[in-house]
């Protein structure tokens, strides 16, 4: 099951990635100077997980957020499936009150951690929501000044350098 879930989630990357491609190619002089529609960010962000950010050209948030969200989805579809089936077991041993007492208390804990997944799934979808509006509110804010700067890569003789410099005004 989570092989074929992550085969999904791939194929979605794909196709999100292909039709925004598709569409940045249309018109390239006005795909530039175009400001991203906050409530389209918003309602994408909201069916489909990342594609929000994805639109906002913010992708590796819009990676980390979609692994979330397939996660949790995943979390609550798992949990529910075992919460059927202690329920079932529990149904099932009349004849048996230590096994089904025990199945029940599974069954609750499975209802728990499902319902504990779905909250945190709510919150995942909601806060992917309102960054990808505010996102797209922001896509044509430019801001010319940096704070600081960070920059990270390959150094002399194979060795990786940091460097962190400050703008003071």
């Amino acid at each position: 099951m989570k092989n074929r879930l992550l085969k999904s989630a791939a194929a979605l990357l794909f196709v999100l990635i292909a039709l925004q491609s598709a569409a940045d190619c249309q018109n390239p002089d006005t795909a530039a100077l175009k400001r991203k529609n906050p409530t389209g960010a918003l309602f994408r962000s909201a069916f489909v997980p990342g594609w929000g950010q994805f639109y906002n050209e913010k992708y590796i948030k819009a990676a980390i957020i979609a692994g979330i969200e397939v996660y949790l989805i995943n979390e609550v579809y798992t949990h529910w499936h075992k919460a059927d089936l202690h329920e079932k077991h529990f149904r099932n041993a009349f004849d048996n009150p230590v096994y089904q007492a025990e199945e029940f208390a599974r069954y609750e804990k499975e209802l728990d951690r499902r319902g504990n997944a779905t909250w945190f799934l709510a919150a995942t979808v909601f806060f992917s929501m309102f960054d990808a509006y505010v996102d797209a509110h922001l896509s044509d804010f430019d801001q010319p000044d940096k704070a600081f700067e960070v920059y990270i890569g390959p150094g002399r003789d194979d060795e990786v350098v940091a460097v962190l410099s400050f703008n003071l005004p």
